[in-house]
């Protein structure tokens, strides 16, 4: 039992630091999207009427930013899951060893 705790303990870990590494890219890929709004608002408002959408890096910038909201849900979801598995493991172990 204690080492599936153990184990468990070491996935809870490397879950934590997937979650926080998933929660920093996805910061930079929203702080990405935003200074390329900001480049295209201070543009003149004759260059804002004739660019057009695709001829901007924001494409890109969304996309790569729906990904990493997408990872980090999946770490988010993935961390809380063995948390919640593995305090419910040693609820278990600590009962049975009392």
């Amino acid at each position: 039992m204690e080492e599936k705790i153990k184990k468990l303990d070491e996935a809870t870990t490397a879950a934590q630091l997937a979650m926080l590494d998933a929660e920093s890219k996805l910061k930079a890929a929203s702080d990405a999207v935003e200074a390329a709004k900001s480049k295209l608002k201070k543009l003149s408002p004759e260059a804002q009427q004739n660019i057009e959408f695709n001829d901007t890096e924001l494409p890109d910038l969304i996309s790569a930013k729906m990904l990493a909201e997408s990872e980090c849900e999946n770490a988010r979801k993935r961390y809380e899951t063995n948390e919640k598995y593995l305090m419910i493991i040693r609820e278990k172990h600590s009962k049975s060893c009392s």
